[in-house]
């Protein structure tokens, strides 16, 4: 194809569009919180750390910008992802994703060369636009479905119904309008316009219902409903928004077909009872990009359905799907997770959970939601990110190692490594948030952020000991409210107790703030009954171990055992600070038995957070090293001395 060339026409059709460009269509319902923008904000400490480096390593860098995304941007030149014909792959997922998390990091750091590297990368992407407008890793743009899965048996050695056009397209479409938004060039968001087009007449074209196509439900393809109202509310186009009502006509359905979110989300069953198997169907990241396309078509529409069954599925999933690290699902499927013994879950789905988390916080203001947002990000989250910033884990586990995957189909790209700044900005701007006047500091890590009028700087103390100043500076007299995490039953802000949700103090100059958190360890029992692994079903067959990912059960545990929590952190031991194999695996739980437990201050380089622990019952009183779970095994080693474990 002549690159060229469809540049030229691109920038024809852009020309067109004339100041259109810049109009930004309104919501019909406004958030009643405000984030902060995140070039408001700076994260610091050992957290702001782990974010620099991977940014560096994985956006920054020159091998970045020349190996990382070049091989992503190849996906729509080579075109391979149906190369076999009757299966398709998922290559052209990876530019959009980093093109989202780079936009976003540019905001962040405001380095104009990369603001100029990005816009360069989209202009090369949409020079690949067929001329009806197609971009794609597909030869066949018309493969949207696989219509006899048991062909694919030879190839994948499964009846495999795998076909991940339109979600590549999805994040192709996503990726250039977040680079627009960053950059604004008209010929960005032509091609983005364009290929949109040609993805919805297609499908008109030849009569096919998006909930029909790709894999699990059609959940991938559908999910592309929050890229388009985005492009609906940069163009006001209606067609946007007709097809993005058609997508959500299809979780309401009279005949109940799969995933029917909003029909099913009336009745209260958890998840994995809606449909059998939910192995096969209930993909955790998936469905959980459609929710938060239906928090954009609450915003963009008003339609209070889809906030309702948000909100609903988000119960239900904390409630059967909570796994034991503090992330939802398990690996990468909802299918009672919660009832799971051991915790083995995608650093994807803890990201899109967080997201989860974070719009619904923005939209309805209630502090519950940041609550759980806190306990994933520094649990689940931090701790599938590699130190060295340069790769991230495809599952974080409770005990053993994570699970580390090398690239997908690609060398330099995987799915859950791509994903991972985005997680980090929405921890940026997820600190603090403006409401009606008043300034809400959500969480307490070491970072600065000016947002409302006033400038919030956090310090050190809060997930080591419970303690940490807040300073706040502010010309005109400001409420400030923080927020009193579930787990704390008061927060003594310079020594006043306050108990709910909220602490609301008044700050005008320069005041600082002393807060004090409950800071005594929690023991958390288990109530589950033993398990015989292996076994059929979800946990024997996702269950897997190490770098080269074949199935070993050996070390997947089977009797309940208790965690050991201290504020928002799960406490884990580790190879790292000195933990004998003996007692992170061996040795007697505590789990059911009355337990007094104590920390004590500890020492340790190797990770953030460490503490000796003591505990005691009527067999006795021991005490063992522990440390925060996000440091606890945060390297890739294959000498695997990494070894860790949440279980005491």
């Amino acid at each position: 194809m002549d690159m060229k060339k469809n540049i030229i026409v691109a920038a024809a059709a852009a020309a067109l569009l004339g100041g259109c460009c810049n109009a930004v269509k309104e919501n019909a319902v406004s958030d009643k919180m405000s984030a902060a923008s995140q070039s408001a904000v700076k994260i610091k400490g050992a957290i702001g750390n782990k974010i620099d480096t991977f940014i560096n390593e994985r956006v920054m860098s020159d091998f970045a910008k020349s190996e990382i995304f070049a091989e992503s941007e190849r996906a729509f030149s080579e075109r391979i992802d149906d190369a076999e014909g009757t299966v398709g792959l998922w290559r052209g997922e990876f530019w959009g994703k980093l093109a989202i998390s780079a936009a976003r990091v540019q905001e962040y750091n405001q380095d104009p060369a990369l603001k100029e590297f990005l816009r360069q990368s989209a202009r090369r992407v949409v020079a690949t636009a067929d001329p009806d407008g197609y971009i794609g890793s597909y030869k066949n743009k018309l493969f949207v479905k696989v219509d006899d899965p048991e062909k694919n048996r030879p190839i994948m050695g499964w009846s495999c119904n795998w076909c991940w056009n339109l979600w590549c397209r999805k994040y192709t479409l996503w990726g250039l309008l977040a680079i627009y938004e960053n950059c604004r060039d008209p010929l960005i968001l032509e091609g983005a316009r364009r290929s949109a087009d040609q993805y919805i007449d297609m499908l008109k074209a030849n009569n096919i219902k998006i909930c029909d196509t790709g894999t699990f439900v059609g959940m991938p393809s559908m999910s592309i409903l929050k890229p388009m109202l985005i492009l609906y509310r940069h163009t006001g186009e209606k067609k946007y928004l007709d097809f993005s009502s058609e997508i959500v006509s299809y979780w309401d359905r009279r005949d109940g077909s799969a995933p029917n979110f909003i029909a099913n989300a009336r009745t209260g069953k958890p998840i994995h009872e809606w449909y059998p198997n939910p192995e096969r169907w209930a993909k955790a990241y998936e469905m959980m990009s459609c929710l938060q396309g239906m928090l954009e078509y609450y915003r963009v529409t008003g339609d209070k359905r889809c906030l309702e069954t948000v909100e609903k599925m988000y119960a239900l999933l904390w409630k059967h799907e909570r796994n034991r690290i503090d992330g939802v699902g398990y690996n990468d499927q909802f299918a009672n997770a919660a009832n799971e013994i051991n915790g083995v879950t995608e650093t994807c789905d803890s990201i899109h959970w967080m997201r989860l988390s974070h719009e619904l916080f923005l939209i309805t203001g209630e502090a519950k939601y940041m609550d759980i947002f806190e306990t994933t990000a520094l649990n689940a989250f931090l701790a599938g990110i590699y130190r060295d910033g340069k790769w991230a884990a495809r599952g974080v586990r409770s005990h053993t190692r994570h699970m580390t995957a090398a690239g997908q189909k690609a060398m330099f790209n995987h799915c859950c490594v791509d994903n991972v700044p985005r997680g980090f900005m929405d921890i940026a701007q997820s600190i603090a948030a403006s409401s009606g006047g008043a300034v809400h500091v959500n969480l307490y890590i070491p970072a600065s952020v000016e947002i409302g009028g006033a400038k919030i700087e956090i310090g050190e103390g809060y997930l080591q000991n419970g303690e940490t100043n807040v300073k706040v500076s502010s010309k005109t007299a400001k409420k400030i409210k923080f927020r009193i995490p579930s787990w704390s039953p008061e927060l003594v802000v310079n020594g006043k107790p306050f108990k709910g949700e909220w602490a609301e103090v008044e700050a005008k100059g320069d005041v600082l703030f002393n807060l004090k958190f409950d800071h005594t360890p929690r023991v958390v029992h288990s109530a589950l009954k033993p398990a015989d692994y292996p076994q059929s079903g979800n946990s024997s067959r996702r269950w897997v171990k190490g770098f080269n990912l074949k199935p070993d059960y050996s070390d997947l545990r089977k009797t309940p055992a208790a965690t050991v929590r201290v504020g928002p952190l799960l406490l884990a031991r580790s190879a790292k600070i000195g933990n004998t194999r003996e007692e992170m695996f061996g040795g007697e739980s505590v789990n059911g038995k009355k337990v007094y437990a104590k920390l004590l201050p500890n020492i340790s380089d190797k990770v953030m957070c460490a503490w000796l622990l003591e505990l005691k019952t009527s067999s006795g009183r021991y005490t063992t090293p522990v440390c925060d779970l996000s440091t606890a095994a945060d390297e890739i080693s294959e000498e695997n001395p990494y070894l860790h474990s949440i279980f005491f």
